[in-house]
């Protein structure tokens, strides 16, 4: 059996570090967590040296994206229920991470919280590294003396959030190709398949089929203004972003959107989805309601909702129910709301919230099934029709030879 070297941190905070005969990386992980040591690094020792790494602490970048902020609030989350200080966690941290731009990050909280200075306020200080519904959690977690808990609730609610986004990018995979091989066929046919015909018809003149002519006029096009189409595409793009800046157009593009057929249900089930979790997760941690409302807001990327959301915390201001003025604002599906007047009245409303989520968590994954159930064969029969279309004006015109007189 192999032997590994492994390094990992006791309960009481102190690196442990030795060598393991085992299986598999897999089994010493077990058999650390197993003893209440949590591993950090395992290599498996073979002849010259060890090897690469097996198993790293997530490293943490400068400006992270979502898996980056979970790896870091995990390994955070273990080194403190384990026992260990803040400060020694970070060093722990800090001691197993090679990137240059992590270890300054980690530098840096760590000096401001030698320097008196909370684990919220240093995150704070970071920029826009972690985001006002992380710092927030951590604030309500650091009053509460339940850091470590505070953490591995955040590091649930990435992990949700994350395996959705991951589910939706992974169905829209499969369309993304069809529409790929859809516009790479057109290209082909158009530029290289279509003008070797185009000899053969030179002599017809008007005589050559509508159809015929339209294809080799299109192919002519593509062939001689191919630049065009790409700048064309490329201002188009550039179009779009410059007016989806102005709040207020970006404003009616959600509103359309949320009227839309398909799509407007869907991005409806997402976003209160994202906003039940983020209430959901806020009120378990203690965060007061009025200011679960004002974070929740910030994690919709709908507008129009977004809006409603001011407009509920403006009427909770005056005294009302979090249910009525969610209602009032129409921003939530009509379950929703009467789910959040049942946990009002039996006073477990995050875990109602929690529980809002996991069900539209369920719809959209349902939802996007659905369409892309109609999208793909949709997707197929297009690609096939104007794929016939240009073959067929191709053979007409080569049967209308026929029919010229000698």
């Amino acid at each position: 059996m192999p032997h590994y070297y492994y390094k990992a941190v006791t309960r009481d905070g102190t690196e442990d570090e030795g060598e393991m005969v085992e299986s598999s990386a897999a089994a010493v992980i077990r058999r650390l967590q197993d003893t209440g040591r949590i591993p950090i690094l395992t290599e498996e020792v073979v002849k010259g040296g060890r090897s690469r790494s097996r198993l790293k602490m997530p490293a943490l970048q400068r400006k992270p994206r979502a898996p980056d902020v979970a790896g870091f609030t995990r390994s955070l989350a273990s080194l403190l229920a384990s026992g260990a200080a803040l400060d020694r966690a970070l060093e722990i941290m800090l001691s197993v991470d090679d990137d240059e731009a992590t270890q300054k990050l980690i530098e840096d909280i760590q000096t401001a919280v030698r320097g008196g200075a909370s684990l919220s306020a240093a995150m704070q200080e970071q920029g826009k590294v972690f985001s006002g519904f992380y710092i927030s959690m951590i604030r309500a977690a650091e009053v509460s003396g339940t850091l470590a808990e505070g953490l591995e609730q955040l590091l649930e609610y990435l992990e949700r959030s994350r395996e959705m986004r991951e589910k939706v990018v992974s169905a829209l995979i499969y369309p993304s190709i069809l529409l790929f091989v859809a516009a790479l066929s057109v290209i082909i046919l158009m530029t290289l398949v279509v003008p070797q015909f185009r000899p053969i018809f030179e002599d017809m003149g008007s005589a050559l089929p509508v159809a015929t002519r339209v294809v080799l006029g299109v192919s002519d096009f593509v062939a001689a203004f191919w630049w065009a189409g790409l700048l064309l595409v490329i201002a188009a793009i550039a179009g779009a972003r410059h007016w989806l800046a102005d709040p207020r157009h970006r404003h009616r593009l959600d509103a359309v959107v949320l009227q839309a057929p398909l799509l407007g249900p869907l991005i409806s089930a997402h976003e209160t989805a994202r906003f039940s979790r983020s209430l959901g997760t806020l009120l378990k941690n203690g965060v007061p309601v009025l200011q679960s409302l004002e974070i929740g807001r910030d994690t919709l990327t709908n507008r129009v909702m977004a809006t409603s959301v001011s407009a509920a915390a403006d009427s909770l201001k005056e005294g009302g129910d979090l249910s009525t003025t969610l209602e009032e604002a129409a921003i939530l599906p009509a379950l929703a709301i009467q789910m959040i007047k049942v946990g009002e009245e039996s006073g477990n409303l995050d875990r109602m919230m929690l529980r809002i989520a996991r069900v539209y968590d369920g719809e959209v994954a349902i939802k996007v099934q659905r369409m892309l159930a109609m999208l793909e064969p949709l997707l197929i029969i297009g690609l096939g029709i104007l794929i016939a279309g240009i073959i067929m004006s191709i053979l007409v015109g080569v049967i209308s030879i026929n029919d010229l007189p000698v």
